[in-house]
């Protein structure tokens, strides 16, 4: 770090995941928030690269995938809206969170376009240390900063594991890496136990970077999608909801007189198309939402939306999926937004407002220290 206590520059680590709404919008939302410390861009992970032979055969691999986009595109009707759809999420990556300056590969390391000296490295939001997301050992060593020098700040903010435990014959690697960060945050308990059985650094839980955001900010990149005068309810399932699900979800729209809108559905073809900002003024524009996706929860959270939550089966190590959800509701006093099959209590948003403000101000104060401590 500099002598004047101030970053000249910022990396942010993440995963670049371009089919993925609360992923491009949790790296918007930090992009957003580190520009304040200094100049800020996204690292690519390079994960065809490695070796050196796949590294060369990277650009061969780019052009296979197109072309086979295109094959599907013919054979397959609604390959056409999924072509739509990445695209946007490519278009919004470009524009927002370009990250065509820095890559890091296990092939090569890190590497940048830009030789402005480089003070602090942030890893996060997101599964970056998710075990389950990466083939290779390697590539977990990767998301845990091996390649990060002693002389760059390494931090991770509302880092998450995505898993309630980890392999034992994995154990060392985080055992060997966690203790090198300077400072850790993350964004749910478990994970906050995690680093803290693994290592002895401390773990803080802060707030997810959507959450950082306000809706002023947010609405800024939306691009009326939707028509303002559109009553709807939307639901955005990453999981398949029950059949009595489905049938609550119906129920509520036709006694209200609402449509229904499916974000992830290709059935609904108008709604599937949505980019990650298109994403945002859906739930910003809605009546009511239905979910079982984290993000969509800090989205309506972030807008007053009445909410609920239906669960879903996981299986026995996928329980921080709940621990994440988990540690929003209990935050918020939000625990009654999850439910089987009915809906959920009305949300008091005066008193969610008073919590979102501390956390907030706390989060901030978190990465004043780790930046600049």
């Amino acid at each position: 770090m500099n002598n004047n206590n101030k970053t000249n520059r910022i990396v942010i680590v993440t995963i670049n995941d371009m089919q993925n709404y609360g992923n491009r919008l949790q790296n918007y939302a930090l992009a957003q928030i580190l520009q304040s410390f200094g100049k800020v861009d996204t690292a690519l992970w390079r994960s065809y690269s490695r070796t050196k032979i796949k590294n060369t055969l990277f650009p061969i691999k780019r052009i296979y995938d197109k072309l086979l986009c295109y094959y599907k595109w013919l054979k397959y009707g609604h390959f056409k809206y999924k072509s739509i759809r990445y695209k946007k999420f490519v278009r919004f990556t470009k524009r927002y969170v370009p990250d065509n300056v820095s890559y890091f590969s296990n092939a090569t390391g890190f590497h940048s376009k830009d030789k402005t000296p480089i003070d602090a490295i942030v890893f996060g939001s997101d599964q970056i240390w998710n075990c389950e997301f990466f083939p290779q050992q390697d590539d977990i060593k990767l998301f845990l900063g091996n390649f990060v020098p002693p002389t760059i700040r390494k931090i991770s903010y509302a880092a998450s594991f995505g898993v309630a435990c980890i392999p034992k014959k994995i154990r060392y690697i985080y055992t060997q890496f966690l203790p090198t960060f300077n400072k850790i945050s993350v964004r749910e308990q478990r994970g906050k136990e995690l680093v803290e059985e693994l290592s002895e650094q401390n773990a803080t839980v802060v707030l997810d970077p959507t959450l950082m955001l306000d809706t002023e900010q947010w609405l800024s990149i939306t691009n009326n999608f939707v028509p303002d005068n559109e009553k709807y309810v939307i639901t955005y399932f990453l999981g398949a909801p029950t059949r009595e699900q489905q049938a609550t979800i119906e129920r509520f729209a036709t006694q209200n007189g609402f449509t229904i809108r499916n974000l992830n559905d290709i059935t609904d073809l108008k709604t599937y198309v949505a980019g990650p900002e298109d994403f945002v003024e859906l739930i910003a524009k809605s009546q009511y939402v239905f979910t079982d996706s984290y993000h969509a929860c800090c989205f309506s959270i972030l807008f007053h939306k009445q909410f609920t939550v239906f669960s879903r089966k996981i299986s026995s190590n996928q329980q921080n999926m709940n621990s994440r959800l988990d540690t929003l509701f209990q935050t918020f006093n939000l625990s009654e937004t999850v439910r089987q099959n009915d809906l959920a209590t009305h949300i008091d948003y005066s008193k969610v407002d008073l919590v979102l403000n501390k956390r907030r101000i706390a989060a901030k104060q978190w990465l004043d220290n780790a930046l600049k401590g």
